[in-house]
């Protein structure tokens, strides 16, 4: 079957094909990615998947919010999972097929003794296959180096598809970009053809009426004698002849070089902020903009990945008490200043603070207790506290000296 494989299954660039953003050609397979051509498609892509890459996995209990820990789980999704690559460039590539070809899929290899995964394998969309002829029996099918091909089922798994109609094979949101990709390589396509020609664009006068195979002639001939000069070679004409430079308006040159409009799109639709890509950089502290990409836009990524792994990595038991979450709090948690007042206030354990601002928590057991200061009371309580410290000490004695 191996050796009849791009007949009978379905190709991960075949979308791409159609719409005209990956390039066939004659006589070969597919070669590499073209989107990634393209500055803002490579900038995006690479801000994504090194976010998804970067950020520990932890396990988080549903009741308590407190953090759980799994060696073996947190072993394969946070150092190796496998033995060829680290976590980070496993997360990096699969984020980045399933942006690209709208599929990352890896197989989930388990301990035949107690069915808890033991190693992450990762396959190449082209060495992959979804077998979705029947709806109730879905396959994956994986090629190996030597021609053997290995059949899972989904739960053994991992398929990371941020965009789905089916909830089987995943769409690529460059699909959407086809007419805002065209229309910024035409733009630098004309930027490049007027460097590139120079000063050669002119009108050529001659003396008398020619007829139309005259002109062509003599713009060939023109042509020829001009052949080997470069941008501001001398141009060598008779008296017949009066040889004059087209004037290029250069503000349409500025504004093809300018136009922010298809790096917005591509921001758009690849769910990223457009200061990431250089347009239109807000006014606000570098925190703040993390931040709020953090909370904001990377989410549309993080959870159909955190689901997955819920899905394919825990056990049924596990699933019932506690989840899967990025480690974001060293950038979104709360600052030092805000954990001090929390701290003071009474609404956070100093332990708690600790884990709200990315820091681990301290063994002194005070740490989980509330504390105070000595400076507030309650409502309630105030004139009685007044009378002790500025009258009576709370025996009867007059707490001043120089009372009588």
């Amino acid at each position: 079957m191996s050796l009849f494989r791009s007949v009978e299954t379905r190709d991960w660039a075949t979308d791409l094909l159609e719409d005209n953003i990956l390039p066939s050609v004659t006589n070969s397979a597919y070669v590499g990615i073209s989107a990634l051509k393209n500055s803002d498609v490579l900038t995006a892509v690479g801000i994504i998947g090194s976010m998804v890459g970067r950020y520990r996995l932890i396990m988080v209990d549903d009741k308590t919010d407190d953090t759980i820990h799994d060696d073996n789980v947190e072993y394969l999704v946070n150092k190796k999972p496998n033995s060829k690559m680290d976590s980070y460039s496993w997360r990096f590539a699969m984020s980045v097929n399933a942006l690209l070809t709208g599929d990352g899929i890896s197989r989930i290899v388990r301990d035949p003794r107690t069915n808890k995964p033991s190693l992450i394998q990762y396959f190449k969309p082209s060495d992959t296959y979804i077998d979705d002829s029947n709806l109730n029996d879905i396959k994956y099918i994986f090629y190996t180096n030597d021609g053997k091909e290995i059949v899972e089922k989904p739960d053994n798994v991992l398929h990371f598809k941020f965009f789905s109609d089916d909830g089987i094979h995943g769409r690529s949101p460059l699909l959407s970009l086809r007419n805002e990709i065209t229309l910024q390589e035409n733009g630098v396509d004309t930027l490049m053809k007027f460097f590139k020609g120079g000063l050669k664009g002119a009108v050529l006068k001659a003396t008398g009426k020619l007829s139309k195979e005259a002109r062509r002639k003599m713009r060939e001939e023109f042509e020829y004698a001009q052949r080997g000069s470069v941008a501001g070679s001398p141009i060598i004409v008779d008296s017949t002849m009066d040889y004059q430079n087209l004037e290029v308006d250069t503000n349409i040159l500025s504004l093809i070089n300018s136009n922010d409009y298809t790096t917005n799109q591509i921001a758009k639709a690849m769910h990223i902020p457009a200061y990431k890509l250089g347009v239109n950089s807000p006014n606000q502290s570098i925190k703040q903009l993390q931040s709020d990409f953090i909370n904001s836009d990377l989410p549309y990524y993080f959870k159909p990945i955190l689901a997955e792994m819920e899905s394919k990595l825990l056990s049924d038991r596990q699933r019932s008490k506690m989840h899967l979450e990025f480690d974001t709090r060293k950038e979104t948690g709360l600052s030092m200043e805000e954990a001090v007042s929390a701290v003071n206030a009474g609404l956070l354990t100093p332990n708690e603070a600790l884990e709200a601002s990315g820091r681990a928590k301290s063994k002194e057991p005070n740490m989980d207790r509330y504390q105070s200061t000595l400076n507030t009371v309650f409502l309630d309580s105030k004139e009685e506290y007044q009378l002790k410290g500025g009258g009576m000490n709370g025996y009867g004695n007059k707490t001043n000296p120089n009372q009588d």
